[in-house]
This record gives structure tokens, sequence and C-alpha cells, in this order.
């Protein structure tokens, strides 16, 4: 709701709703739908062409596995495999005739892996101890797939992708086996051996995916009870969880997102050995493929567009735009600026409006010009007079002194105290400035307590702590020694022995602290509170109420005194902005005669 209600109150908002609704809008919603069905049917092609290239390499594959399962029912049949794996092994035509089998078995098996590069090796022992080997030589643990064997008695049994040594490349390979116990042809409950075809997992995917992949179409072994998959090096990368999440849910088609990306494929279950054949094609291949269509469609959105632009630029230059000027220059006006102005372009209705805001401004700085000079020298005058208005009581005491001390003492201490009293005359009067650097205003009070350490001796100790980097930041004049006064007036006891002040001085929070504590009865800060923003002055707080009159008259409620919480004694603290030199007390009183501006006009 508040968004509608800015819009209803823009004029800039109003002219770019109205161009989306009878431009922009349109143009894209039409380009978009004939996108949108254009896109659906190259979609559609991809997709079909993805099935065909999974029926396609699973028929591959399954030919690979029949024709491995063919070669182990030749084993049952075969005369020579019969032999090889029943003969004695006893005399030495035992040995010769297995050794003529050996030789034929192991150019039969030579000949398979020359013609195809997944069959990996074969490996058959009979029940005469008699083993052969052909292929790669490897070692590795094998016996749970062997024990399934066992327990099939003469089923095949196909292995999930496990790893072997190749002692020839020093390398681990991941083979899928088939196992078979060969049982007797005229006995077959008898077990004459047990056979393993190996089939390298790495060559029998580039086997069955060569010419059905490329950089657009990729294929998968998703191996259920490893869970892992099998692809191609170059391609994108995906995880087994993805593919089973998608396949479990979505079925044999499936859409999944990868890095950001969306992918279209289709899975195929074999059952035989256990694995998800799977078919990826990228979105973006489909997307390059609309490019274009896209293109012509979107030079047409384009051209509409930029027509609108033109209307619309020509509606923004001669009405919106002058409109928008007069506004922001009258947000500067609000702010105190009298130098707003709107420039005038034309004569209509408009230009008019500038022309008349133009003159109104003027009027109205002439009308405020005065008042708003009689402000400042008023308020100048106001600090003044509370400066001025100094407990004269202390002249009297100091003077006092200085005469017992002089005759008591016939030089060095009686010099130090006219030269104390002489600096606190002089940063007092300091040719009527009002501002000070904050070094010479602790230089005063500090010139304060030593008088006073004259006049009570032991009794009263001080000490005066300023952060590095404070000395020259400008303040009002004459604000802690009323503080530290106000202390010997009502913050001790006459008859107190050990009293102590203590000035702090510190940056906070992009201010000045200044600290003033003392260790006497303390004071009741509620009352005390209430007297500082009473409309009328009590003889009590007058001190403290003079100096927070000061600083809330030259820079806000916001600074000023404040009463804080103490076991022992009070503490007055002193919340200044941090001047830091001359140039920054001229921006801050610069910006404070704006501030007036602003509340004239207000009123």
């Amino acid at each position: 709701m508040q968004f509608i209600h800015y819009i209803k109150n823009s004029l800039k908002w109003k002219s770019v709703i109205i161009f989306l609704l009878l431009v922009t809008i349109p143009s894209g919603l039409i380009g978009s739908i004939v996108i949108y069905q254009s896109n659906n049917i190259l979609k559609e092609q991809v997709i079909n062409t993805t099935y065909r290239n999974l029926n396609n390499m699973e028929s591959q594959l399954n030919t690979v596995i029949k024709e491995v399962e063919e070669i182990s029912r030749y084993m049952i049949y075969s005369n020579e495999f019969r032999d090889f794996m029943t003969y004695p092994a006893v005399t030495g035509e035992d040995y010769k005739h297995l050794n003529e089998v050996r030789s034929n078995l192991n150019g039969f098996f030579v000949f398979h892996q020359s013609e195809k590069d997944y069959f990996h090796s074969v490996e058959i022992e009979g029940e005469n101890q008699q083993v052969l080997s052909v292929g790669e030589i490897v070692e590795g643990n094998e016996e749970y797939w062997v024990n399934k064997a066992k327990e099939k008695q003469g089923e095949i049994l196909w292995s999930t992708p496990y790893e072997m040594h190749n002692q020839r490349t020093n390398q681990d390979e991941k083979v899928i086996t088939l196992y078979r116990v060969i049982n007797h042809l005229y006995d077959i409950k008898r077990p004459i051996g047990l056979a393993r075809i190996r089939l390298n997992q790495q060559a029998l995917y580039q086997y069955v995916t060569e010419g059905y992949t490329n950089e657009q179409h990729q294929a998968f072994f998703v191996h259920n009870r490893e869970q892992d998959i099998t692809g191609s090096d170059s391609g994108k990368d995906f995880s087994y969880q993805t593919f089973m999440d998608n396949i479990q849910t979505e079925g044999e088609s499936f859409q999944l997102q990868s890095d950001g990306d969306v992918y279209y494929g289709v899975s195929r279950y074999i059952e035989k050995i256990d694995m998800h054949l799977v078919s990826v094609v990228s979105e973006k291949y489909v997307l390059s493929e609309m490019k274009d269509i896209q293109s012509t469609f979107g030079y047409m959105i384009v051209i509409a567009v930029l027509m609108g632009l033109m209307t619309f630029a020509g509606f923004v230059f001669f009405v919106v735009r002058p409109i928008l000027e007069l506004t922001r220059e009258t947000k500067r006006l609000e702010l105190g600026d009298f130098k707003a102005r709107v420039k005038i372009r034309s004569k209509d209705e408009v230009g008019q409006l500038g022309y008349r805001f133009n003159s109104m401004v003027e009027q109205i700085q002439k009308l405020i010009d005065s008042k708003y000079k009689l402000e400042i020298q008023n308020k100048h005058s106001e600090l003044k007079a509370l400066q001025s208005q100094i407990n004269p009581h202390f002249l009297y005491n100091t003077l006092d002194m200085i005469r017992w001390t002089a005759r008591l003492e016939q030089a060095p201490e009686t010099s130090k105290s006219i030269e104390d009293l002489s600096t606190l005359f002089r940063i007092t009067l300091s040719q009527g400035k009002i501002w000070i650097p904050l070094k010479d205003e602790l230089k005063y009070v500090q010139s304060y307590m030593e008088l006073q350490k004259k006049r009570l001796g032991e009794t009263f100790q001080y000490a005066i702590f300023m952060e590095a980097g404070l000395a020259n930041s400008i303040v009002l004049k004459l604000i802690l020694e009323p503080l530290v006064e106000n202390s010997f007036k009502h913050g001790f006891r006459q008859a107190q022995e050990n009293k102590n002040i203590t000035i702090r001085c510190y940056h906070k929070d992009g201010g000045i602290v200044m600290d003033v504590l003392d260790n006497g009865v303390g004071m009741d800060i509620e009352r005390v509170n209430q007297l500082l923003h009473a409309a009328t002055q009590d003889q009590d707080s007058y001190a403290l109420k003079n100096v927070h009159d000061r600083i809330t008259n030259a820079f806000g409620n916001y600074y000023g005194i404040e009463m804080l919480e103490r076991k022992e004694g009070a503490c007055v603290r002193v919340n200044l902005p941090w001047i830091k030199d001359d140039l920054m007390l001229n921006e801050l009183i610069k910006g404070d005669e704006r501030s007036n501006d602003v509340k004239d006009v207000d009123r």
C-alpha cells in the first residue's frame, strides 16, 4: 500500500508505468509467448534425440553383456574348456595335452581382447588346479564375488565396479566382472571350475557411449551398489545422489540443476549389473539452438521499445523534467537554502509556475533577512550576559589570602599567587572572546585551584588529565571554573581534611567529555537535574545552571551538563561537540545560522 501511495504522488513513476503498460509490456509479452512456444518445440526435439541416444547406448551395453555371457556358456559346451578344467595333470603326456589346450584357449581370448578394448582379462580355475590367465595381470580381493558365484551354483553373476591393481601399469583400475561356476556338461550339479571375465569399466563406458556423446550430450554409468558414477573426463561433474534423487522422484525422464545450470536427463535401469544408464543434455544447448529465433524477435522488441522511449523522452523532457526541478528546488527552500531557483525554459503553464516560484523565494528572503540578523545579535548578547555573571566573592577571598600570605612570607609564594590571579583575569577578559582553546580553559581552572591550594594548604589536592590531541580543541570560555567553585561552596565539609578534585577531558562518540569529580558530601542528583531545567534560577544551583544554559544556547539541548551517580562525592559531566579548530568553529556557526533560517521560515 505504501508503494502504491508513493506512485500516486510521483509524476515520474506515473510516466514510467504508462510507458510500461502501453509499449514495453505488450511487446515483451508477445515476443515471450512466441519464443516460449518455439523453445518448447526445440526442447522436445532435443529430448527425443537424447532418448534415441540412450536407446542406442543401452543396446550397445546389452550386446556386450550378452556377448560375454555367451562366452561363459561356450565354456560349458566346449571340449577344450572342459578338458582344461578336468584333465588330470600327472604324466608328461597329460601336461603336453593341457599345454596344447591352454595355447588354443589363450588364442581364443587374445582374439577377443584384440577386437574389444573393454575386454580386460580372463581367469579360469579348474578342478584339476589348472589356472588360465589371459590379458592384464591383476591382483586384488575378489573373495566376496567368488563366494557369491559359488552360492549361485552355475548361474551368471555380474559384479558392480571394484578396483584391481594392474601389475603391468602399476595403477588401480576399476573392472566389472562376470563370475560363473562352470558345471560338467553331463553332470550339471558337479562344478568343474570357476570363470572370471573382467571388463575395464572406463573402456566399456567409452565403447558404449562413442558416437552418442559430445559437449552438449553427456552419458553416465550410475552404479547403485558403489554409489558412484562413471563419465567422461571433460564433461560436467554430477554426484550420485543428484541423479538418484531425480530418478526416484521423477522417473526415467527428469530435470536437474547444478551450479545454477539446468539439465534434462533420461535414464534406463540395467538390471543385470545393477546400474542406471543416464543421458543428459544442457539447457544452454537448447537455448543456443534458439539463438537465431530469439535474435529476430529481440530486434523487433528493441525497435518497439526504442520508439516508445523516444516518445517517453519527449514527454519527460518537456513536462516531467521541469516539474521535478521545481520539486527539487522546493526541497532546498524547505531546508533554508534561499539560493534555490528554477530554470525557465518556456512560457507555457509549467514555465509560468517556475517564474512564480522564483519570485516567491526572493520575497521570502527579503522578509526574513532583518529578523534573522536580529536573532543572531540577541543570541550573542545573551551568551555574553550569562558569561559575565560570575560570583565576585571569589575575588575578595583571593585578595584576602594574598594579603595574609604577604605578611607571613616575603616574596616567592606571594609572587606565584599574584601570577595565578593575573592568569585568571587575563583569560576571563580575553578581549571579549567567547571561544578559547581547551588548554587555556584548563590553565585557567588550574590557576584557580592553585590559589585555592594556597588558601587551604595540604588539605586540598587536585589532578587534571587531558587526552592527547585535544589541547587545541575550541570550547566555550569559563565552563570548568564554576563547577570547581561549586565543589568548594557546596561539596566539601568545612572540617574535611582531604579535599580532592579531579578533572578529566577525553574524546567520546564524536564529542568532548569533561568530568569534574570531588570527594565531598555528594549531591541530590534528581533535585539538581530539576533545577538545571527549571525556568527560574535557584541560588544553590546558579553556577551549574549558568554553565548549562550557555552550552545549550550555543549547541542545542543534546549537549550540556549531566549529573552522574558516584559512591563518594559528586561527578558533574560536561558534554560538548568536538570543535577541532577555528575553521570547524566557523562551519558550526554558519550551520547554526542556517538552522535559524529554517526556523524563521517555519514560523
